[in-house]
């Protein structure tokens, strides 16, 4: 596995009797988790929140809308992209920090990560993701529905342009 696959989480929610995280790196370590998800001195002032449907049958697609708080600036963004092997349908709240980044548009770009989700109502996780510029996303995931999944998965981050909403309006619950 190369650096740029990296951020392979293994993102277990069990919802209904408990809730088992655990996080899996390949082909490098993951930062210690804090509550909010931020790797040890790291400027904890870029922040990403968003939510996301995803539906799967097999092979499946992700969507949706978020906020990317980057320095002292929110920007609109959009997700979409895909995975597979999964079933089921969910939508989810995910937030966290955003290290690596050195400039808006390096965020413009597909983030890789490995996932693992048993859910049948609502539940927690976490999730780590990086791009081919060495961007990471530390992610904590609020998720709700029924959906299988043991994929790999491809995620697209698009900028949108200045936010019209601010990112403390956005945060998950």
């Amino acid at each position: 596995m190369t650096r740029q696959f990296l951020a392979a989480t293994m993102m277990i929610t069990v919802t209904g009797f408990g809730i088992v995280p655990a996080k899996v790196a390949l082909a490098a370590s993951v930062p210690a988790e804090t509550t909010d998800m931020v790797a040890p001195g790291a400027d904890n002032t870029d922040r990403i929140v968003f939510r996301i449907t995803q539906a799967n049958l097999g092979p499946g697609y992700t969507w949706g809308n978020g906020i990317l708080h980057f320095k002292s600036a929110d920007y609109a963004i959009r997700v979409e992209g895909g995975g597979a092997p999964a079933i089921g349908y969910s939508n989810a709240c995910v937030q966290g920090a955003v290290t690596g980044l050195a400039t808006v548009e390096d965020f413009d770009s597909t983030f890789w990560a490995v996932n693992t989700e048993a859910s049948a109502g609502s539940g927690t996780g976490n999730m780590a993701l990086q791009n081919q510029r060495g961007t990471e996303l530390h992610l904590n995931v609020k998720s709700r529905g029924v959906r299988l999944s043991a994929a790999a998965e491809r995620l697209r981050f698009h900028v949108l342009g200045p936010a019209k909403q601010s990112f403390d309006s956005q945060r998950c619950s």
